[in-house]
């Protein structure tokens, strides 16, 4: 008897037991499994994304390398609506980066700035990827200082880089100080270049050291001419 009954507390002490802490096990095996499900569907939904981001960019790709790279202009149409959806609906991808950035430098080779300028600002407003930002910036004061701007270019590349774009940025500096004029300021931007250099950057000394050569003279430092030397041999 005392055993039966004890079983009946026991059923009791869990009836209560549920009875309080019931409803919040459930509300919490919900929303684990909501969590779960919801995780499983954002991955899906990202992946999902990423591939039509993906097949965007590569019939971009083909729309503007057609014909060596000189695709005619049904193509560079077809390569601009591409871009543009990709900007729309895929904006925070790197894939519109890319395709913007693409897209300036045909406008570049067309001596198209405005276009070129439109372009390097969206990515430099629009991308999430710090070395997309640091690319488009560096190019776009290429770009605003070749409309008659230099002043505006400088401050555009103003402050510290990461070490990898230290050197490109000086350089670009020097490229726009030598368009002022400032030869002093420009050869003393390239011999910064130099040393900033990563070892993987090596291949761009020799094109710095010669700008820096053909700045020497602006700098005091042609060379005089050597005296004849005084009749007798002394």
């Amino acid at each position: 008897m005392s055993e039966h009954l004890t079983e009946q507390e026991q059923i009791e002490t869990l009836k209560r037991w549920w009875a309080e802490n019931g409803r919040g096990i459930l509300t919490g095996i919900v929303l684990a499994l909501a969590g779960y499900f919801g995780y499983q569907w954002w991955q899906g939904d990202q992946r999902s994304k990423s591939e039509a981001a993906s097949d965007l960019y590569q019939g971009f790709i083909q729309a503007v390398s057609a014909n060596d790279n000189q695709p005619d202009n049904k193509q560079l149409t077809t390569a601009k609506s591409l871009a543009e959806q990709l900007k729309n609906e895929y904006g925070s991808r790197i894939y519109a980066s890319q395709a913007s950035l693409r897209l300036a430098a045909i406008a570049v080779e067309k001596n198209d700035l405005e276009v070129a300028q439109t372009h390097l600002q969206w990515v430099l407003d629009n991308s999430k990827e710090d070395a997309m930002k640091l690319l488009a910036k560096r190019r776009l004061a290429t770009v605003i200082a070749a409309r008659g701007k230099p002043d505006e270019a400088l401050k555009l590349i103003e402050g510290s880089v990461p070490p990898a774009f230290a050197a490109l940025y000086s350089e670009t500096r020097g490229d726009i100080l030598r368009q002022k004029g400032d030869d002093a300021g420009a050869r003393s931007a390239y011999e910064q270049a130099l040393t900033e250099l990563l070892p993987e950057q090596a291949g761009s000394t020799q094109l710095l050291q010669l700008k820096v050569e053909s700045l020497a003279v602006a700098s005091g430092e042609e060379q005089k001419p050597s005296e004849p030397a005084p009749e007798g041999g002394e």
